[in-house]
């Protein structure tokens, strides 16, 4: 009980700190109704330890409220002094060639080109008529993981479309790119983020990769 307990507090700490910084992507209402049971909960405990029969309604309130106050600031304080910065990581325009792939991840040439197409994809080089660069946002952070779903939806797209798709703003997004939303990172050169946007940045890793996958669908879709 006490490791659930606890487990509900830190996940009440890490929802309200993303309230406050406009990161919160659920119910404001069901939310605050967790808090006031964590705060209730947190001060029930105070008192149990400290009361006394002896005790009058009024000194019983203030303790009450004595509680209350501890229990909120440990559930605002303490986790925001806890709490790392947010991440500054922004995925790379660039592309890369395969060789700087294979420098870079230390995965083999072969296994990057039996990947083409269902783990990563290329593009033909600028100035070239043929070969392959690997748009570098791929190889950031979890993405090579997130990756595949999306690709074997896109499998009958060419490579153009595939990087037309994941790189275009897209309405349904907050004018993100799927890329962006699939990462949960902005591009380098982009702007300032809307509140909008980082919150859709902000989203859980399924809730991300689920609305990237549907776009990906209507997209297949409205080409057939």
């Amino acid at each position: 009980m006490a490791r659930a307990t606890k487990r509900s507090r830190e996940t009440v700490r890490g929802d309200l700190i993303a309230l406050a910084t406009g990161h919160f992507s659920g119910d404001p209402g069901a939310l605050l109704d967790r808090v006031a049971r964590s705060l209730l909960q947190g001060a029930s405990a105070e008192l149990q330890r400290t009361h006394s029969s002896s005790e009058d309604s009024l000194l019983s309130q203030k303790r009450m409220r004595g509680a209350v106050a501890a229990s909120l600031r440990e559930i605002l304080l303490h986790e925001r002094q806890q709490t790392p910065p947010a991440s500054t990581i922004f995925l790379p325009v660039t592309k890369l060639s395969p060789e700087e792939v294979v420098a870079q991840t230390g995965i083999s040439k072969s296994t990057l080109y039996r990947g083409d197409g269902s783990r990563f994809y290329s593009v033909v080089p600028t100035g070239m008529q043929n070969g392959r660069a690997y748009p570098a946002w791929q190889f950031v952070g979890e993405v090579p993981s997130l990756m595949p779903p999306v690709l074997s939806i896109l499998t009958r797209k060419t490579r153009i479309q595939v990087n037309s798709f994941m790189l275009s703003e897209q309405d349904s997004l907050n004018e993100l790119s799927p890329a962006e939303v699939l990462s949960g990172m902005a591009f380098e050169d982009r702007g300032e983020l809307s509140a909008a946007q980082a919150r859709m940045l902000s989203l859980s890793q399924e809730a991300r990769i689920n609305k990237v996958m549907m776009l990906a669908k209507l997209e297949v879709a409205d080409s057939e």
